[in-house]
């Protein structure tokens, strides 16, 4: 599993990125809503920034985004789903055309239930259901780890933030007040032999704690590495495995 961290064009976002470029870590940018009637060029000369992937608002002006992906040198755009099965098909074969990954982020149709993925990878092709999964957004930890478990050949990176409810700033993961146990999350997904990109993806103000929760992340790894994950996260999974054969 490999660590990046998540910024927004907004705010001191070019001051988070010198600190993240210092530190030597990739990072994915959420783009924000961008002036598409000038030239993807000018926009990429402009940013000066070479992230690993780019955060897209819902595909309207999908070929503009690519092309901006092509001038930055980035690889890999993630995008909400179009609202149509026939729409990301279409967005997914002008991408493809053009060099380009597009990650789906999970939980909006067509891509809102483990079924939909399956129907999409189907109907379009496996390659065309990549996901961006985002815990924060789901209901209790019992659906993280059914998500985990029945979507992990298509999850290509997880967000790791935490929140103390439904709303409110996105805290960092391993906030102590934080209603997600991250690491739980994360010796499931050793135990699943997960091999994505996880992205440290917190509010603004938490910035100064990203190094400590880059730490605390690589040390959850060095341990389950070591001691394995515990009796609760194996049951829970072994559980939702069982379920998912039924």
């Amino acid at each position: 599993m490999n660590f990046q961290i998540y910024l927004k064009r907004r705010g001191k976002w070019r001051t988070f990125l010198r600190q993240v470029e210092q530190w030597g870590l990739p990072y994915v940018l959420e783009i924000g809503e961008v002036d598409t009637s000038r030239s993807p060029i000018t926009t990429a000369v402009e940013l000066g920034a070479a992230p690993e992937a780019l955060v897209i608002p819902p595909a309207g002006e999908m070929y503009w985004y690519i092309t901006l992906a092509d001038a930055l040198g980035v690889k890999r755009l993630v995008a909400p789903p179009p609202p149509t099965l026939a729409e990301l098909e279409s967005v997914y074969r002008i991408a493809v055309e053009h060099g380009v990954e597009v990650n789906w982020l999970y939980g909006s149709p067509p891509l809102a239930r483990v079924i939909d993925v399956e129907t999409v990878a189907t109907v379009v092709k496996p390659t065309a259901a990549r996901l961006v999964y985002d815990p924060a957004r789901a209901r209790g930890m019992r659906e993280i780890y059914t998500t985990l478990v029945a979507l992990s050949g298509y999850l290509r990176e997880i967000y790791l933030s935490n929140r103390l409810g439904p709303r409110g700033p996105r805290l960092p993961p391993f906030h102590p007040s934080g209603v997600i146990n991250y690491v739980e999350i994360m010796q499931a997904l050793y135990l699943t032999q997960w091999g994505g990109r996880i992205t440290i993806r917190q509010s603004p103000e938490y910035f100064p704690e990203l190094e400590l929760q880059l730490q605390i992340a690589r040390e959850v790894m060095e341990t389950v590495k070591a001691a394995g994950p515990s009796r609760k996260v194996q049951k829970r999974l072994a559980a939702i495995y069982n379920d998912l054969s039924i």
